[in-house]
């Protein structure tokens, strides 16, 4: 208990520690934003361009990705925009090379999808083969899908990006969930590709140390974005996500977490603070966590 209780007492320690650090500046910075259109990538642009960075940012949405970046130029910074599906190659390459004209000093990943189907509505079927191994095709679709947009176009964004950050000693933002920390039901596949990143980006960093680059993780909790009302299984609960956003942060706060984290080259970043004992009690006492989680979303 002894023990227990001086971790606890040195991690808060660190925590305010670490508010009273200046944040260094990143005015004139070059920064690209995957995911940018709203949410948090949304605050993140209008953060950085307030900030005075110069910015490339892509989205799907074309609309809502020029009214973005019209807002963000509104400060006297220069701003790009590449539309499309940063899980298509054509996407990717086209925003490497934009970012390479340009030069880049940090790239953020923002884009993601969120999955909120409890696991037996996932593999749920009426009786018969038949029927059984359709409900079983979806949610391997859906799997799938989560997978390609929270791991794998990440991790093949950030590979193309290594050259150029390299040159700059530049740094990679990936914003995460707590839930590539701490499980929680109807978050199976969403946790699951959170988790993916966590791994993979923990062991990327280690790689690219020795080029300069950086890598810092956000680990927000519940932000008020429409991220729940996008999930990508939604259609089928009636449009009900399950799950409380009591206590969430504003997208902009969590934005300015973010960019202070980023410029301090912090390797990971856990908001709102109190999330950031979950992990720690997790190991600990892995059944309170379990029961917080539970209640939360209707489990308990």
């Amino acid at each position: 208990m002894q023990a227990l209780l001086l971790a606890l007492a040195l991690g808060v320690a660190v925590l305010v520690a670490r508010q009273w650090r200046p944040t260094p500046s990143v005015s004139g910075r070059r920064v690209v934003i995957v995911g940018a259109s709203s949410g948090i990538g949304r605050s993140l642009a209008l953060e950085y361009a307030r900030c005075g960075a110069h910015l490339v940012l892509n989205a799907r949405r074309r609309e809502q990705l020029e009214e973005v970046a019209e807002e963000c130029r509104r400060f006297p910074v220069s701003v790009a925009t590449v539309v499309g599906d940063i899980t298509q190659r054509a996407t990717q390459l086209a925003l490497r090379r934009e970012a390479a004209a340009r030069g880049v000093d940090c790239l953020v990943l923002n884009a993601g999808a969120i999955s909120v189907r409890p696991i037996a509505d996932l593999w749920a079927g009426t009786e018969g083969d038949g029927a059984l191994g359709a409900g079983a095709d979806q949610a391997t679709e859906l799997l799938q899908s989560i997978l390609e947009i929270n791991v794998v176009a990440p991790a093949a964004v950030a590979g193309l990006f290594v050259p150029l950050l390299a040159q700059s000693r530049g740094s990679v933002v990936v914003v995460s969930s707590v839930a590539g920390l701490v499980a929680a039901p109807t978050r199976a596949l969403y946790s699951a590709s959170k988790h993916a990143v966590t791994g993979y980006f923990n062991a990327f960093r280690m790689e690219v140390a020795r080029q300069g680059i950086a890598v810092t993780v956000a680990y927000p909790g519940t932000v008020a974005t429409a991220l729940r009302r996008s999930a990508v299984d939604l259609h089928v609960r009636g449009g009900l996500a399950p799950g409380s956003e009591a206590g969430s942060l504003s997208p902009g706060d969590c934005a300015r977490q973010i960019v202070r984290a980023a410029a301090l080259r912090r390797r990971s970043l856990v908001t709102p603070w109190p999330y950031a004992l979950a992990p720690v009690f997790y190991a600990i006492v892995p059944e309170a966590i379990d029961y917080l989680a539970k209640r939360k979303y209707g489990f308990g």
